[in-house]
């Protein structure tokens, strides 16, 4: 596991405890605790809405003490910090450390600040620590099952492109295929040799030559290009950088000495897959932080929606069903960071099988480029049409976006015909999360010519900043009101 997938699941862990405390204190307790915690929580919640100022203030002094204490002790002594991998040890170490903080927590509220006894203090403390054990348990055995068994997940699961087939590569896959639970996948090998080619090491097959990365990475989901050593390979190594920094995907070598000129500074790490030392050069980088920040925004706010818009979710499909035959929904695989396959929602707008119709428009094609857009497209349904203006059919890609399939904020995720067709300096726009708007979106759409729908983009890969996902965000709202550029 890399230092980014370290640190992405220490936040991850946080959250997900500070869940289980909330669950513990405001659910589980007041259910078979009923007792004891009507006297550790003397402030229900209906006096609470009895708008008491004094009843309120406790009631939330109660709730950062019990939620925020014991994960910020946990923080200070740096017991997230343990997770060098998310094996069997590690889901009962910090369980355990938070379980005895909590306890004594509760203990000496219970004893100072109620009327308990000692022995009822100590029975409710372990009671509490004990319910709250188990879930913090079941919850890290469930995260190490998505880590082993998942295929794809941008910020926990790296899918990597080995270039080379010696002792090196043979090691370091059959390493990461030992170990799934370290988050790495092997998506195959290159290789200089033609004989080669079609081969398997470590059930995985060789997938061409060093001089057809760009080709084979269009065709292959992958995280990082990871340069195994040898001296036969050691000429690639300079055009193998320059690729990926062309095409903003990672570049990992066992080659420890390298020239910083041809990185252009760009961040470099020192990373070990088993007993073997890397750099991994990250092109386009977005702290762990900042990644999961963007996460938790983009499920919360998503969420929130989806229920804000439960009218909408009644309408719409009665709508469609009303003018035309067919399914309510229309989904279609897309594209999404790194080449990552998902289906894409949406609000079926057109006939049911217009793709099928496709080729027989394209003389009508307004957009250049890979892109297909027609202003009055003949497949679309009279209800589609005030759909497409609106904007309302792109609605059900917020469930893609609750999944992880992608963000609110980041450049369209294209179909693979599309993608295919991409210059190598065009696939940087999949090094981030593909989303649902844009500065593409915000600024014209498809009244902007595909060079410079890819130019913006770009822009976005390059200057990302948590700010200008939030402008964007605001600058959409208008722009969808206005019918800004939808067809």
């Amino acid at each position: 596991m890399f230092n980014d997938q370290k640190k992405y699941l220490q936040f991850v862990y946080i959250t997900s405890d500070l869940i289980c405390l909330t669950i513990l204190y405001y659910l589980i307790i007041p259910l078979f605790l009923p007792g004891i915690s009507k006297s550790f929580f003397p402030i229900p919640f209906e006096s609470v809405m009895d708008n008491h100022f004094y009843n309120i203030c406790v009631f939330v002094f109660l709730y950062l003490l019990s939620m925020l204490i014991p994960i910020i002790l946990m923080i200070v002594f740096k017991a997230y910090r343990s997770i060098d991998r998310p094996d069997i040890v590690k889901i009962f170490y910090q369980p355990v450390v938070l379980c005895i903080v909590t306890g004594a927590e509760i203990l000496f509220i219970s004893l100072f600040c109620f009327d308990f006894i000692l022995k009822e203090a100590v029975y409710f403390s372990i009671i509490s620590g004990l319910l709250l054990f188990l879930m913090l348990v079941l919850n890290r055995i469930y995260i190490l099952y998505r880590i082993k068994k998942s295929s794809s997940n941008g910020n926990l699961i790296k899918h990597l492109l080995l270039v080379g087939t010696g002792v090196n590569a043979q090691s370091i896959s059959g390493y990461i295929e030992k170990h799934p639970e370290y988050g790495l996948r092997v998506t195959g090998f290159l290789t200089d040799k033609d004989d080669e080619i079609g081969q398997t090491i470590s059930n995985k097959r060789i997938l061409g030559k060093v001089e057809n990365l760009v080709k084979i990475v269009s065709e292959h989901y992958t995280d990082c290009v990871l340069y195994t050593g040898g001296d036969e390979l050691i000429q690639h190594h300079e055009s193998l950088i320059k690729n990926c920094r062309i095409m903003g995907i990672d570049f990992a070598t066992t080659k420890l000495e390298l020239d910083n000129q041809t990185i252009n500074n760009k961040h470099i790490f020192s990373e070990h897959i088993g007993s073997i030392e890397l750099k991994v050069i990250k092109f386009v980088y977005i702290s762990p932080r900042s990644s999961f920040l963007k996460r938790v925004f983009d499920f919360t706010a998503s969420s929130i929606l989806i229920v804000l818009c439960l009218p909408i979710w009644v309408v719409i499909p009665i709508a469609i069903k009303l003018t035309s035959p067919g399914p309510v929904f229309f989904r279609q695989e897309r594209i999404g960071k790194h080449g990552k396959k998902f289906i894409l929602f949406k609000f079926r707008s057109m006939v049911d099988g217009a793709e099928n119709m496709q080729e027989s428009l394209m003389h009508l094609n307004e957009m250049d480029g890979p892109a297909f857009k027609i202003k009055h497209d003949p497949r679309q349904t009279s209800a589609g049409k005030f759909l497409r203006q609106s904007s309302l059919d792109e609605l059900p890609q917020l469930f893609n976006v609750v999944k992880g399939d992608i963000s609110l904020v980041g450049p369209r995720p294209a179909i693979e015909k599309e993608v295919i067709r991409y210059h190598p300096n065009e696939r940087k726009r999949l090094s981030l999360m593909q989303g649902i708007t844009c500065i593409w979106q915000v600024s014209g759409r498809n009244k902007i010519k595909f060079d410079e729908w890819m130019k913006l983009d770009l822009m976005y890969v390059d200057t990302w900043t948590s700010a200008q996902d939030l402008k964007i965000l605001f600058k959409t709202i208008p722009a969808v009101l206005l019918k800004k550029g939808a067809r």
